[in-house]
């Protein structure tokens, strides 16, 4: 029999969580799912601090989220579920405001603008409009290539958002930086996927930016706070293996500047 029984760590004190648990499944948001062989289903937000195989016995200990304050940050998205547009598609995107992709439902922009770099790195600025504080991109159905889609909105904050689209076939050539003064470059233009993973390079005024602090969520993500940091290394580079489902963010900061990139993920 391989079977455990899990006990939850209390203050020192063992309690009983679960009994004769055979399958245990780490999940994102640091969740833990376990089913026993009675058929009973539990999940919860912890961490094994011990396992003792032996004696069917497995410790866990629950993980107290530390709730943040909010920073303020804007990003794009596709209006599609899908990531690829198909030549003489309408290709259509979101820009939104809050914070680990989760927009805020109250407060006025400050005159955003969005612009659009193609491949020959021709840069046109886009229309945008809004309806209940989210805008909308519109860029029509003649686009093709791979797209750069940055957006800015300046006030107290300076707030920077970036995109990465592809419009028709394939496309291989090499991304150049757009220029920001905070910048998220991916350092791979090919399809990421769940189960790969996927690096950045953080650039401050062109230059690469090291011991800088990169965080990372999805869409789907149940916590209050980014649920992924990572710290650039001497190239400025970070690496995060995607494990969830759907898009994910990408945010660096630095004084009052925020920088964000969302990576538009194949299923």
């Amino acid at each position: 029999m391989c079977e455990a029984n899990v006990y939850l760590n209390k203050g020192g004190q063992e309690e009983l969580f679960m009994e004769k648990v055979d399958r245990i499944i780490p999940g994102e948001d640091q969740t833990l799912f376990m089913e026993s062989i009675f058929g009973e289903r539990r999940r919860v937000k912890a961490r094994i601090t011990e396992m003792e195989l032996v004696h069917h016995r497995i410790i866990i200990e629950e993980i107290r989220e530390d709730i943040a304050e909010p920073t303020l940050e804007i990003w794009l998205e596709p209006e599609t579920d899908h990531g690829h547009f198909h030549e003489g598609e309408e290709v259509e995107l979101k820009l939104l405001r809050g914070y680990n992709m989760k927009p805020a439902n109250e407060g006025e922009w400050n005159s955003p603008q969005v612009w659009v770099i193609n491949h020959n790195g021709t840069r046109k600025q886009a229309d945008l409009h809004f309806h209940d504080l989210i805008g909308h991109i519109h860029l029509g159905s003649e686009t093709d290539g791979l797209l750069q889609v940055y957006a800015s909105e300046m006030g107290q904050q300076e707030l920077y958002a970036k995109l990465l689209i592809e419009v028709g076939h394939r496309h291989h050539h090499s991304l150049e930086p757009i220029g920001l003064p905070l910048e998220i470059v991916p350092c791979d233009n090919s399809h990421a996927r769940m189960g790969e993973s996927f690096q950045v390079q953080v650039l401050k005024a062109g230059k690469p930016v090291a011991g800088k602090e990169v965080q990372a969520t999805f869409a789907s993500t149940n916590n209050r706070n980014y649920p992924h940091v990572m710290t650039t290394d001497e190239e400025g580079k970070a690496r995060l293996f995607l494990t969830a489902r759907g898009n994910y963010l990408f945010t660096v900061r630095d004084d009052n500047i925020t920088s964000t990139f969302t990576l538009i993920k194949s299923f």
